[in-house]
């Protein structure tokens, strides 16, 4: 992480990776505002994505008015770019509704999703690629999701590592029927459709 990155490079990630890279653990908004600002400075990422923040009740006082949330279980997408010349960053949010459940490959389908999409040349700045990333991303678990409830009850069981090391072959069909259905879901990722927005937030420092 020592070498200076390109200064268009972008950073996709989650909750988790944002703090081990970091070493914040985001609970409140000062430690979201220095765990991004700690990816732009120390990390020196000039664009950086992080999802799937739990809405929290400080994190839903925190939200302005502009970025609606809609149930408590919502997640937050939130993306950062900033210049070299700048002193803060542009930061924009989203949320979107949880979908219970385990499923295979989303923080991947996600991240590859903003790279497609981002553009920093200004045809698909990162709040774009963000938005598109976002609705794809969420359609395909939905759809897998919706496929996942066909399944025999053996092979669409819930997360449970106590059961799972009692029985190997559990945590196999349980993996296998939430896999991203990213095969029947092809005219998804090739579409251009944008159901999750991100907005601004003015007054994120």
């Amino acid at each position: 992480m020592g070498a200076r990155r390109h200064p268009n490079a972008c950073h996709p990630l989650n909750t988790t990776s944002a703090r081990t890279l970091t070493d914040v653990k985001i609970v409140d908004p000062q430690s979201l505002r220095d765990a991004i600002r700690k990816l732009h400075e120390e990390h020196q990422v000039p664009n950086v994505v992080v999802s799937s923040i739990p809405m929290k009740s400080w994190l839903a006082e925190f939200l302005p008015e502009e970025i609606p949330r809609d149930q408590p279980t919502d997640l937050l997408c939130i993306s950062s770019s900033r210049s070299n010349a700048d002193k803060t960053s542009a930061v924009h949010a989203c949320t979107v509704p949880l979908i219970p459940g385990y499923f295979s490959g989303v923080g991947d389908l996600f991240s590859a999703l903003v790279l497609a999409h981002f553009d920093p040349d200004g045809k698909s700045p990162l709040p774009d690629a963000v938005g598109k990333a976002l609705t794809k991303t969420h359609v395909l678990v939905q759809l897998t999701d919706a496929y996942a409830q066909t399944l025999d009850e053996a092979d669409r069981t819930i997360t449970d590592d106590e059961l799972d090391e009692r029985d190997p072959m559990r945590r196999v069909r349980r993996m296998r029927g939430r896999e991203l259905r990213l095969i029947q879901g092809q005219d998804i990722i090739r579409g251009e459709g944008l159901r999750h927005k991100m907005k601004a937030w003015e007054m994120f420092w």
